[in-house]
């Protein structure tokens, strides 16, 4: 099947028919002030010169990270020529739709923001994307970057993207909470379990979660069946193994026994209220990734190691440990006017001198191994699964097709919401799978 065939799959035209209504009313939610700086960016009129430097038009969905963005840019300027220019687009699904439309132009921005894996992949095969090979081998050369990431941002025989940030799924707590109730950090499942049971007696909801936004649900998804069996999962995200299998029926049950038991938040919160509950001791975990996520709660004035820590999950079956990682991307569009001078910068982007700036304002994160990620948390879990061996899994919004993801996430939010029927949740995902993995099989030939 051909990409354009792909793009006119019954289920797929519903979704661009939906895409092009959010973007229509994110345009005109914007205003003709916010659009007017969109298309702005856009144009070129004021950009450098092709290959002489200047300011990086860099298009990203997260607008609290523009001080970082900037500090590396001010030390990326120093060793290139070019500094980095953030124009954020907040509303996740606007952004992603904004941007594939503007690959599609003259003027594309010069940097993108954008997922790894099968989403970079989906970008990829458009052939909107610059290639990134040399950047990459560069960074691999010269110690900054670990090669075994590459998988994540190749299709065919380029690599496309280049990591912004990585981050590893933990379970965040509260500390004063864990110390008034007389809790241990739980290194087994039974441990754990026994936690939730002591919050819950205490009136403190164990678990942070909510399908809202689909996103978290896939989050949860993923930490949850890396604990409960990460070889079976791994074996799920690149179609060897089925959501029919036992391992899944064994993974539905226990989800279904813990929201029955009283250990999740309503399917409907805000992931967005999370580090306020656990300040407030609404909840007493909240699963997320280490480093971008300690700065959510170092703004509320919690202290890292002293109000809030963070442990692995534990496995439920008695596996070596393994943990969840995100990893986000930097993509450069094929038609921006300035691609080889950016190209080119890009080869310095995972510098130290350039990430250090950059990770220090997430309290870590950098992709680059030979950077210290400076919170005292994110910096014991980085150095405890690198030390350990810690078997390291992709995050499911990035290891499977990504229209296969929405629907599995959507009909898995379903779920924590009404738990009634796992067995009829894992026919429908099955089906989802086989279709849509048919569909992206032909359309990558």
């Amino acid at each position: 099947m051909s990409v354009a065939m792909y793009a006119t799959h019954p289920d797929n035209v519903v979704r661009e028919r939906g895409i092009a209504m959010q973007r229509r009313e994110f345009l005109i939610g914007a205003g003709l002030a916010g659009l007017g700086l969109v298309l702005a960016g856009c144009t070129g009129a004021e950009s450098p010169s092709p290959g002489k430097g200047g300011a990086i038009q860099f298009f990203n969905d997260a607008a609290s990270w523009g001080p970082g963005y900037e500090s590396a840019g001010a030390e990326l300027v120093k060793k290139t020529g070019w500094s980095i220019d953030p124009q954020t687009i907040p509303n996740a699904t606007a952004y992603e739709q904004v941007v594939r439309s503007l690959l599609q132009t003259k003027n594309p921005p010069d940097l993108v923001k954008w997922g790894s894996g099968f989403r970079m992949q989906d970008l990829a095969r458009t052939g909107g994307l610059a290639d990134l090979t040399s950047a990459w081998e560069a960074s691999v050369a010269q110690g900054w970057l670990d090669d075994s990431l590459r998988s994540a941002f190749t299709f065919r025989d380029g690599v496309y993207g280049l990591p912004l940030i990585q981050g590893f799924y933990v379970m965040f707590y509260n500390v004063a909470v864990f110390d008034r109730l007389g809790l241990s950090v739980p290194t087994t499942w039974d441990a754990f379990i026994d936690v939730c049971e002591t919050l819950k007696a205490a009136g403190i909801t164990p678990i942070g979660t909510t399908q809202v936004n689909i996103w978290p649900v896939a989050n949860w998804f993923s930490m949850l069946s890396t604990a409960y069996d990460p070889e079976w999962f791994v074996r799920l995200c690149e179609n060897r193994a089925s959501f029919q299998d036992e391992e899944a029926e064994g993974l539905m049950t226990l989800w279904q026994e813990m929201i029955g038991k009283g250990y999740h938040t309503s399917a409907d919160s805000l992931s967005d209220n999370f580090a306020g509950m656990l300040q407030n001791e609404k909840i007493g975990m909240w699963p997320t990734p280490v480093s971008w996520s300690s700065q959510n709660l170092q703004k509320l004035g919690m202290k890292s190691g002293e109000d809030y820590d963070a442990f692995l999950l534990p496995m439920v079956n008695g596996d070596p440990q393994a943990v969840v990682t995100e990893v986000a991307g930097l993509v450069v569009p094929q038609r921006s006017p300035h691609v080889a001078g950016v190209t080119k910068a890009m080869g310095s982007w995972l510098d130290p001198q350039v990430q250090q700036p950059w990770s220090d304002f997430l309290s870590g994160s950098s992709a680059n191994p030979t950077v210290k990620w400076t919170d005292k948390i994110s910096q014991r879990l980085q150095t405890e699964i690198r030390r350990d061996q810690v078997q390291v899994v992709n995050r499911y919004w990035e290891a499977s097709p990504p229209p296969l993801v929405v629907g599995v996430t959507q009909d898995l939010g379903g779920f924590m919401a009404n738990p009634t029927d796992p067995a009829g949740v894992l026919r429908s995902l099955q089906q989802k799978a086989e279709s849509e993995w048919s569909y992206w099989t032909e359309a990558t030939r």
